[in-house]
């Protein structure tokens, strides 16, 4: 009786454990098709919406695109390059160089987008310019930034809730470099700074060594600044600032190396850091202001996506498996393998992916063969993150 009973709760345990793999998994929900991009992980309003290229163009016309996951469908908002020449392209000669651009917002129609001066002068002028979703008619602009040499923008996302952007300017000083928090009132147009985070000096000649990233949590009340390091490279060590704009505070904690999956909890009380390095996954303790714990997580880390109920963390490599965690504790990881509409995108995913708002979904490129040449529009695979 007794090994009859052990045996029947070893077989409970497994089937209790291949449901709950089987719960928690990536499932292939659709494709479409897009230009060529590099897909980046920042937030354009809504969930259901994905920047999935930034501004390009073709013949007489300007075109961006933004995914629509309630569809999924792409929109493409094509608007006069004529225009984009006469207000913001740089003369040089007899030709004038056309101004880059990224999406920052989609919402009832207007696409927000943050045009950067094609200039090769000593400073460069950043707009933030509006568009009919659907003419494509100009409808508004204001100055966003002036940079020089050295210095850079970032697009942190787009707070729908509050009807703001948020961006990451990277300043040169006296002492080094600074960061600042720039929030934009999308209402208005109005400006303003919101913090600013100095950089600690960090010693070595290498370039990458002054890459920063920067990570928003969901209300846009806290943000994670991660500094570029490698192991075995000679690098300076790196840091991560976390920073809280209503307080001015902020509190550091070393760097993992190539840390490109960030997370932030719901609850607020924790910070989640993937190295892609190293394979792991460095849990921040805001309370404490310190790492907590740290756990293996997979090698070739590029994405961590808290699932819609907060309960779960998936972690996307460039691999043909992924891994699930529970949370708010990193325990009873379990590793799964991708669906065969999943697999071959994500081997070649090199952190060209994004996840949704929600941690409902998650789009990257599908896979391509290497021996045709290269089209100017490709396939975006779609995954669904169910837990």
């Amino acid at each position: 009786m007794r090994s009859t009973r052990l045996a029947l709760a070893v077989f409970l345990g497994a089937l209790a454990l291949s449901s709950s793999v089987l719960a928690q998994r990536v499932e292939l929900v659709g494709r479409v098709t897009a230009s060529r991009t590099v897909l980046s992980q920042r937030r354009v309003g809504e969930a259901r919406y994905v920047a999935i290229s930034d501004l390009f163009y073709r013949d007489r016309s300007a075109v961006l695109e933004v995914l629509d996951l309630a569809g999924p469908s792409v929109i493409q908002v094509s608007a006069k390059r004529s225009v984009f020449a006469r207000r913001f392209g740089s003369k040089r000669g007899g030709t004038v160089a056309m101004p880059l651009g990224e999406v920052v917002v989609y919402r009832d129609g207007v696409v927000g987008i943050a045009l950067t001066e094609a200039a090769v002068a000593a400073t460069r002028r950043i707009w933030y310019v509006e568009l009919d979703a659907r003419s494509g008619k100009l409808l508004r602009s204001a100055d966003l930034a002036v940079l020089g040499d050295g210095e850079q923008l970032e697009i942190v996302g787009a707070d729908v809730t509050s009807s703001a952007a948020w961006f990451a300017i990277t300043r040169r000083t006296t002492r080094g470099r600074a960061l600042v928090l720039h929030r934009l009132d999308l209402d208005t147009l109005e400006a303003r700074d919101e913090q600013r985070v100095a950089l600690a000096a960090r010693a070595g000649n290498r370039d990458r060594e002054h890459a920063v990233r920067v990570h928003a949590s969901a209300d846009f009340s806290r943000f994670a600044i991660v500094e570029y390091v490698e192991d075995n490279v000679g690098m300076a060590p790196g840091q991560v600032y976390i920073a809280e704009p209503s307080s001015g505070g902020t509190f550091t904690v070393p760097a993992p190396p190539a840390a490109y999956g960030v997370a932030f909890s719901a609850d607020g009380r924790y910070i989640y850091l993937g190295s892609s390095q190293r394979g792991t996954i460095s849990r921040i303790d805001i309370a404490s202001g310190k790492i907590d714990k740290q756990v293996n997580g997979p090698r070739f880390l590029h994405h961590l996506v808290i699932s819609r109920n907060g309960t779960r963390l998936f972690a996307l490599a460039s691999s043909s498996s992924y891994a699930v965690y529970d949370l708010p504790d990193l325990k009873a990881r379990s590793d799964a393998a991708h669906p065969a509409g999943v697999a071959a995108a994500m081997v070649e995913l090199h952190g060209h992916g994004v996840a949704s708002l929600d941690g409902a979904y998650f789009v990257a490129p599908d896979a391509e063969d290497s021996r045709k040449p290269a089209a100017p529009d490709r396939t975006y695979i779609i995954a669904k993150l169910i837990e």
